[in-house]
């Protein structure tokens, strides 16, 4: 049984503006140790119908190549899904390595979470009936 990193959490909080949104605020370091916390909260979003994410990055101080790999597959699967995830209020040394690793252009980036909320349900996101 693996233990939890106590260097790495996850906080998730549905929105109110829609019930397929869910905001993940990430704090720590996200590292491999820190992934299977971050997959078992994706997965369980994702079983509870939630196709579109907002995630705070503001308290993350490290982000390795596999928490940047989780993240440029959430973001293709849900493109994929008509679906979207949108990251808020990235901190200066996480953006240089999204910008180094050449990802940023996959990447939805707001400085606030309302504007990231707007974005996400924005009409042409939002999948006809």
């Amino acid at each position: 049984m693996s233990q939890a990193n106590p260097s790495f959490h996850v906080e998730s909080s549905a929105l109110r503006a829609d019930p397929h949104v869910v905001q993940l605020a990430l704090d720590g370091r996200l590292d491999a140790e820190a992934l299977p916390e971050l997959l078992s909260r994706l997965e369980e979003a994702r079983a509870a119908g939630c196709s579109r994410f907002v995630i705070l990055l503001e308290n993350v101080s490290f982000i390795g190549s596999a928490g940047i790999g989780i993240f440029l597959s959430l973001v293709e699967e849900m493109k994929n899904e008509s679906g979207g995830v949108v990251f808020v209020r990235v901190p200066p040394s996480i953006l240089r390595i999204f910008e180094v690793l050449n990802v940023i252009e996959f990447l939805q980036i707001r400085s606030d979470p309302d504007e990231a909320l707007r974005n996400l349900l924005s009409p042409e996101k939002i999948p006809s009936a």
